[in-house]
């Protein structure tokens, strides 16, 4: 209960820390852009149907001024064959209830307004007017010439048209017609269609703004709770699952994370069942350590110096020595086939029989090698075997019996010759058959002459490059290092080879064992 209750406080926090580190969250970045990609569209098109208004409107009062000029040029004209001015009259009265037209004048060949809106202009000398010059100077017949220019005293844009009467009767220019029009009503019809739009706008916009406030929270909400379970997740309980309702990309997000947690729950199981058996081997392999002697041996005249390292935690190589009576000292190293647990067990039992059987006897090499391979061979069930090597070295004789289960030869160092002699003698590996029959051999040992026994974890051990250590280098150190005593030598060799080594992972146990005579 105390647990359940700690874990839901864990996950409390979780999720109360995980809506603290937000600082300004998604749901408003995503409200944020949607309210700007709209009000962006909305002032782009505020902006196009503003212009595009003032274009039509502009292009429709263009084109009235210049119906309204020819009506009156025509009108002019015809006045003058007539000499009729009540047409023109009234033209110019109607021309008055337009609230776009400035002035509108006719004037005659003298240069005199003749007629305008405003009867005070009526007589009026126009030949110093702005714009004058340049109408007296562009006469075709029936022909509307247009100007534009910025009235500064009423600050508004004038267009103006004008034309110039022809009198067919006597063939003669008569003067012309002008009528100025101001963007004032443009103007005013722009800044009511601004209005509208900017209301259409605002009412889009709050529009939107709701919108996107309901929308990002539809949104974010599976997002939130993504995060909260995450943050759970987070706390180290892996049994939550995030459950989302949806089918969507975020919906196979949580079924990620969902599988993910597994996977994780089972890797932490894992990594704790594996630290567990590291945990044991490492206690094995201490203990396997301790079964071989790591001493140095030096008695009357003889030296025995072993070295031995698993591969891989604990292995099957393992060496010893003992001494049987006060006369003679025993030594043993063996190989058992494959590596780890399996291979330490055999070693384990090979070790037993051993120390069982020297113990307290009168014994011989070959009765010691024949025990321990019918003890594995009746009672040991997995497909195993060992290669042997079992020695015994007689002080009264200077001596050195020997025999031989599939170890290989028996290197000697000759210190009168400087140089090794191989001895052969052949023998089945043990574990592999009962009842057989193993040989005895013996070699005498001068002073300075030593045995080297080792595992292919030594001679067979490959550097980066995929080479091997090899006989041939070992020799030439011993043959350089002769006059160093056993555990010395033993050293130099264990040095020799990890700097050979290098980086490269060991492929096999390496054990090594000298027995040196010294007096």
């Amino acid at each position: 209960m105390a647990n359940k209750n700690k874990q839901k406080e864990k996950e409390s926090i979780a999720q109360s820390d995980a809506g603290k580190r937000v600082k300004f969250s998604i749901r408003y970045k995503f409200a944020l852009a949607i309210l700007s990609l709209v009000s962006l569209i909305i002032v782009t098109m505020a902006v196009y149907i503003r212009n595009q208004t003032s274009n039509i409107l502009k292009e429709e009062i263009m084109s009235f001024a210049r119906r309204e000029t020819e009506n009156l040029l025509i009108i002019a004209q015809e006045s003058l064959k007539s000499r009729d001015d009540l047409a023109l009259i009234t033209s110019l009265n109607s021309l008055k209830r337009v609230p776009s037209i400035e002035y509108a004048h006719i004037v005659d060949d003298k240069l005199i307004i003749r007629m305008a809106l405003s009867e005070k202009e009526n007589g009026e000398d126009v030949s110093k007017k702005e714009g004058v010059k340049e109408i007296i100077q562009t006469k075709e017949k029936n022909k509307i010439f247009e100007r534009q220019f910025n009235d500064e005293n009423t600050n508004k844009t004038i267009y103006e048209f004008y034309a110039h009467t022809f009198n067919p009767l006597n063939n003669a220019w008569g003067g012309f017609v002008r009528l100025g029009f101001s963007d004032k009503i443009i103007r005013d019809r722009v800044m009511q269609m601004t209005f509208v739009i900017a209301i259409i706008a605002l009412a889009f916009l709050g529009i939107a703004v709701i919108g996107a406030i309901l929308m990002s929270g539809v949104i974010i909400k599976p997002i939130r709770k993504l995060a909260e379970g995450v943050a759970i997740i987070g706390t180290g309980n892996l049994d939550y699952r995030i459950e989302l309702p949806t089918s969507d990309e975020l919906g196979v997000l949580a079924n990620e994370f969902n599988t993910m947690t597994v996977q994780l729950k089972k890797s932490k199981e894992m990594e704790i069942e594996k630290k567990l058996q590291d945990e044991q081997i490492a206690l094995a392999k201490e203990i396997q350590e301790g079964l071989n002697p790591m001493g140095f041996y030096n008695k009357r005249g003889v030296e025995i110096k072993g070295f031995t390292r698993a591969a891989k935690g604990v292995g099957g190589d393992y060496f010893d020595y003992i001494d049987i009576n006060e006369h003679m000292v025993g030594a043993l190293i063996s190989d058992v086939s494959g590596k780890g647990i399996p291979a330490s067990l055999v070693m384990v039992m090979i070790r037993t029989v051993f120390t069982t059987y020297i113990k307290g006897r009168s014994i011989n090499c070959a009765a010691v090698v024949r025990a321990i391979n019918d003890s594995l061979s009746a009672d040991f069930a997995i497909d195993k075997f060992a290669t042997l090597f079992f020695m015994i070295y007689d002080r009264r004789t200077a001596e050195l019996s020997f025999s031989n289960a599939g170890h290989g030869p028996l290197r000697c160092f000759r210190s009168s010759k400087n140089a090794f002699t191989l001895t052969k003698l052949e023998g089945v590996p043990i574990g592999i058959m009962e009842d057989v029959e193993y040989k005895q051999a013996k070699i005498k040992l001068e002073v300075g002459d030593f045995i080297i026994l080792n595992t292919d974890g030594i001679t067979e051990m490959r550097n980066e490059k995929k080479e091997e250590y090899g006989y041939g280098r070992l020799q030439r150190l011993l043959l350089q290092n002769h006059q160093r005593n056993a555990k010395e030598l033993v050293e130099l060799i264990v040095n020799d080879v990890d700097e050979f080594r290098g980086d490269a992972p060991p492929h096999d146990d390496m054990t090594i064992l000298v027995l040196k005579r010294t007096a």
